[in-house]
């Protein structure tokens, strides 16, 4: 499977950004007040109400329940989900939401007791337990309703530090993993160049300069996230370079496909196989004279790395200079999800490794 979302999902998202964000805070809040002033002023069929005295009571009473609800959204907002809900104390939770439902009831009584009644109840009957469970339903709707865009922010806030998280977790093991290809690859040099300096010092002179150039396209070249194939096979022909001065006969096939160029890959990727090369197959040549034989190859979209060496020994597929296979495998499996082929055909005479990656389109992060 592709692995095409994005790491912060909200940067692109007007309306993520618009829950999220402080700097629209008072947006948010404006929108709430006037959702709940807009419903205590919903035209409705009832005729008007001649008698200005209770026309103004009712004016007052729906001041009254607006005053409620804005102060139950406030304390349930900034109070008992901070509090109570977050820390998974949901018992305190429901008991406060129903001790705040019954002090509103309460006060419904007194204010009835006062001939000022809060509910103009059809058939002039006092307050009773029915009258109790309506509003207990329709509070807890009300905050269910608004607790789901506490919640709903929360969660969108908590998704992004975790994928913030993941993100800087896995740049962190693509670091470290690089860094184990890097000082590898210096070792192992500079081991060519200590025997060549006894054998022959200018050839030895002449692999310093190449490490030397190496060592300086990788410093400056790694400071992207990847880079051009071109730069990459630069790299790996120079190792095969440094590996043909010592031997009296090395014969590589290095192909690459026209139109590859200029595709991006992560750094060193395929360092670790070339390195395998050196120290396997470098000693002896394959039934066709080759010792060995590269490809980058293009097919159904997805850039394909074939390497081809023989075995001086029975060697183990586990083992790339030092490396591991595993590592490798951790380094792709990070940055192609599900979308990588790596095949290890290991006969008795020869060492295959192939490589289906997807050709970068932008969707990938590499570290």
């Amino acid at each position: 499977m592709k692995n095409t979302q994005p790491v912060v999902a909200y940067e692109n998202s007007l309306f993520l950004n618009f829950v999220i964000d402080r700097k629209y805070r008072w947006i948010r809040h404006f929108l709430i007040i006037a959702a709940i002033v807009g419903i205590h002023f919903l035209p409705t069929s009832d005729p008007p109400n001649t008698d200005e005295g209770k026309e103004g009571w009712i004016l007052f009473t729906k001041f009254i329940s607006m005053a409620i609800l804005l102060g139950f959204f406030y304390i349930n907002h900034y109070v008992l989900i901070p509090v109570f809900l977050l820390r998974n104390r949901f018992l305190v939770y429901g008991i406060s939401l129903l001790g705040f439902c019954s002090a509103i009831f309460l006060m419904m009584l007194i204010l009835e007791r006062l001939d000022l009644p809060f509910i103009d109840k059809q058939d002039e009957t006092l307050l009773d337990w029915k009258d109790y469970l309506v509003l207990l339903i329709l509070l807890m709707v009300f905050i269910a309703a608004v607790s789901s865009l506490k919640l709903f922010k929360i969660w969108i806030v908590n998704l992004i530090r975790f994928r913030e998280f993941e993100t800087n977790t896995l740049t962190i093991q693509l670091e470290q993993l690089k860094s184990q290809i890097n000082p590898h690859f210096l070792f192992n040099t500079l081991n060519n160049i200590n025997f060549l300096i006894d054998e022959n010092p200018k050839l030895a002179s002449k692999v310093l300069l190449k490490l030397s150039d190496i060592l300086r396209n990788q410093l400056y070249l790694s400071k992207g996230d990847t880079i051009e194939l071109k730069e990459e096979v630069v790299v790996l022909k120079n190792i095969l370079f440094m590996e043909d001065i010592r031997r009296d006969k090395f014969v590589v096939d290095f192909q690459v496909e026209e139109g590859l160029d200029n595709v991006r890959v992560p750094h060193f990727l395929f360092i670790p196989f070339v390195e395998n090369v050196v120290k396997h197959g470098a000693h002896q040549a394959m039934k066709n004279g080759l010792h060995v034989q590269i490809s980058f190859t293009k097919a159904e979209g997805r850039l394909c790395f074939t390497c081809i060496n023989p075995q001086k020994k029975k060697a183990n597929p586990n083992d790339y200079g030092g490396l591991g296979l595993s590592n490798i495998q951790k380094r792709l499996a990070i940055i192609y999800p599900n979308n990588y082929l790596l095949e290890i055909d290991e006969k008795a005479d020869f060492f295959k490794v192939f490589l289906s990656i997807p050709i970068d389109d932008g969707t990938y992060a590499y570290g």
